[in-house]
C-alpha cells in the first residue's frame, strides 16, 4: 500500500500485465539472466520468478519485461517520473509585479520591532491612535480587554476578537511608524 500512495501509480493493475512463461530480468541484472514468471500475485503486486539460481519472489517495480526476441517491453501503465497527469494550481501562477511584492511587504497593522514582544504601529495607526492586529486579513482595529483581576489589580491587554492575538499597551513602543 505505501507505494501506491507514494508514487501514484497502481502497483496491482501492473502486476496483473504480467502472466506466466513472461521473460523478466529484476533491474541491475544483465540481460542474459532472464527469468521466466512462475506465478503472479496481483493483489499484492508480487511476480514469482524461476531464474538458472532458483524462484523468487518480486515487487513488480523491481522487473523489466523483455519480448522473445529480446527487446524491453516498458510497462503500459504510466509510472515514469513527471509522467503522471497533472493538477493545475487553483488560482494559478500569479504574474510578478511590483505592486504585489510592494504590497506584501507593506506594514498594515502594528508589526515586531524588538525582544521580548515589542510592537511598534504604523503611520495610519499611530495618527488614528488604534492599533489593528497584524494576523487577520484587513487588519481589524485591537479591542480594550483586562486579562486578569489579582488583588484588586488588572493586567490591561488589547486583543483582536477574531484570532484572540493579545498585546500588552505597555509592549507598544513609541517611535518613527513605517
Amino acid at each position: 500500500m505505501r507505494r501506491l500512495a507514494e508514487n501514484n501509480v497502481n502497483w496491482q493493475e501492473r502486476a496483473s500485465e504480467y502472466s506466466v512463461g513472461d521473460r523478466v530480468v529484476p533491474y541491475g541484472m544483465f540481460e542474459d539472466q532472464v527469468g521466466r514468471v512462475t506465478a503472479v500475485w496481483p493483489a499484492i503486486g508480487m511476480i514469482d520468478v524461476e531464474t538458472s539460481v532458483g524462484n523468487k519472489r518480486y515487487p513488480v517495480e523491481d522487473l523489466q519485461r523483455f519480448s522473445e526476441d529480446g527487446e524491453a517491453t516498458p510497462p503500459t501503465t504510466d509510472s515514469a517520473p513527471g509522467g503522471q497527469p497533472t493538477v493545475s494550481v487553483p488560482g494559478g501562477p500569479y504574474p510578478r509585479s511590483a505592486s504585489r511584492v510592494a504590497a506584501a511587504y507593506s506594514k498594515r497593522a502594528i508589526y515586531w520591532v524588538g525582544r521580548d514582544r515589542q510592537y511598534r504601529m504604523n503611520k495610519q495607526e499611530k495618527a488614528s491612535g488604534n492599533p489593528c492586529c497584524p494576523r487577520c486579513a484587513g487588519a481589524p482595529p485591537l479591542k480594550k480587554a483586562i486579562y486578569k483581576r489579582r488583588e484588586g489589580a488588572s493586567d490591561r491587554l488589547m486583543g483582536c476578537p477574531g484570532c484572540m492575538f493579545l498585546i500588552k499597551e505597555s509592549d507598544l513602543t513609541e517611535g518613527a511608524g513605517i
